[in-house]
């Protein structure tokens, strides 16, 4: 090919895969599956002046997704016609009674979600006791819109208690509604909550300064002898994982090992000096100091190390809880109290102690009882070509999670497996042309 020829090549358009920013964040959205055992309905409800019908339909549940809950997580719905008085007669009032079979105690001081279909200002007066007896909580609710409502009541919070109010026993709970309007409406899934954050259905987390994104299908090839190699649907798979630096959220929060505790108050072994003095109980002279924080622990972990030459740890003699006393040998302690006994060879010496005391902190226990309740979505941007893709996957499975400290700040690593969700699919690739 000659000179001028050369000059007249077709150039095609290409372009680098890129890197990523450093400013972008993969996020993973963590949902939990609604509590079926804490969810019932009002098959059982009993009505006065209102006709009820009650159905299990799917078509009569609700239509949209509502607080975490899907149409078939839904209970069924009553459909209530209250009687209208007549022109110049006393306004008639309506009630639905309804026995909730959960023990009252667990949800004392919980919440109580109640979806109801009517207009937007309708109002409706709500009413919790036990089964037996007269004392109630009642409370008073306003529709925010036409349609179905998730309203939302604290147990603990009444508007106005009757007969020194609602105390849970160990048996059912009997929600009474009284419509404050003659129309028609509907019922449907009541979800009972220990504490708020049972009713945290889904959290969102980032992760930014990512070094890797990286993971690519995993194909099986079917080798039967009698037909011509194809792809085991079944088998495929996609594994990826992610590198990062930075967290946006709380770690404990993402983990799908870990679920939070309501408690406030935690033991936490913790260091301190004191200096020992001289004190003698029942005619016998010992080297004691007090530890003013010191928990009230029935069985407090002490680590005792008096600052002598020879810096050795003593061995705590199991009397603190009676009324003996005892001559020491150098190497023991015991406790009464808050405070320490040491063998009268430490007076005036300095004495490291490690000993726990109360703090207060959110905690959270380290379990796989709710591996199978909660489950994960994530999406990213990443440049292609010069534009910007979004990939996103429906089902993640993490594998793995970072639960590893160094003495300096470092990267962790997310493995997760992107599996089929209830249509089959992984995930989708999105190319943003431009935002709305």
């Amino acid at each position: 090919m000659g000179p001028l020829l050369q000059n007249c090549k077709v150039n095609f358009k290409s372009g680098p895969l890129g890197k990523i920013p450093t400013d972008t964040v993969a996020w993973f959205f963590k949902i939990r599956n609604p509590n079926l055992c804490n969810i019932f309905g009002f098959k059982n409800s009993t009505a006065e002046n209102a006709s009820i019908l009650y159905s299990h339909n799917y078509a009569d549940k609700p239509d949209t997704r509502i607080c975490g809950l899907e149409k078939c997580d839904m209970s069924g719905t009553l459909f209530v016609t209250p009687k209208t008085a007549a022109t110049g007669e006393d306004p008639i009032v309506t009630t639905v009674t309804t026995e909730i079979k959960a023990n009252g105690e667990n949800f004392q001081f919980g919440y109580l979600r109640v979806f109801i279909d009517g207009k937007a200002g309708d109002k409706f007066g709500l009413s919790v006791m036990n089964m037996t007896g007269e004392g109630a909580n009642k409370y008073s609710v306003t529709l925010a819109q036409t349609g179905w409502n998730a309203v939302v009541i604290e147990l603990f919070n009444p508007k106005e208690t009757v007969s020194g109010g609602w105390i849970g026993e160990n048996g059912s709970i009997k929600l009474v509604v009284t419509p404050g309007q003659q129309t028609a409406f509907e019922l449907s899934t009541v979800e009972l909550f220990e504490d708020i954050y049972d009713m945290v259905k889904d959290q969102t987390f980032g992760f930014t300064c990512i070094s890797d994104f990286s993971g690519d299908p995993a194909l099986t090839i079917t080798e039967d002898l009698c037909a011509i190699p194809g792809y085991d649907e079944t088998a495929t798979k996609i594994e990826r994982s992610l590198t990062a630096t930075n967290i946006i959220g709380e770690l404990a929060d993402f983990h799908n090992m870990t679920r939070r505790l309501k408690d406030s108050e935690h033991y936490m072994q913790t260091r301190g000096k004191f200096t020992a003095k001289s004190e003698t109980v029942n005619g016998t002279e010992y080297a004691t100091f007090i530890i003013p924080e010191l928990a009230d622990n029935l069985c407090p972990r002490l680590v005792v190390q008096p600052q002598n030459c020879e810096f050795d740890t003593l061995y705590h003699v199991d009397i603190d809880k009676d009324m003996t006393t005892i001559e020491l040998p150098e190497e023991q302690f015991f406790l009464k109290g808050n405070k320490v006994f040491m063998s009268k060879t430490y007076v005036n010496t300095d004495i490291i102690v490690s000993y726990p005391i109360v703090v207060e902190g959110t905690a959270w226990d380290i379990t796989s009882d709710d591996l199978n309740d909660q489950h994960y979505q994530m999406e990213m941007v990443t440049p292609i070509n010069g534009d910007e893709y979004l990939i996103k996957a429906d089902n993640v499975m993490l594998t793995a999670l970072p639960f590893t400290w160094t003495n300096a700040a470092g990267t962790f690593t997310v493995p997760f497996t992107m599996a089929k969700d209830d249509q089959g699919k992984f995930g989708r690739i999105v190319k943003v042309d431009h935002r709305k």
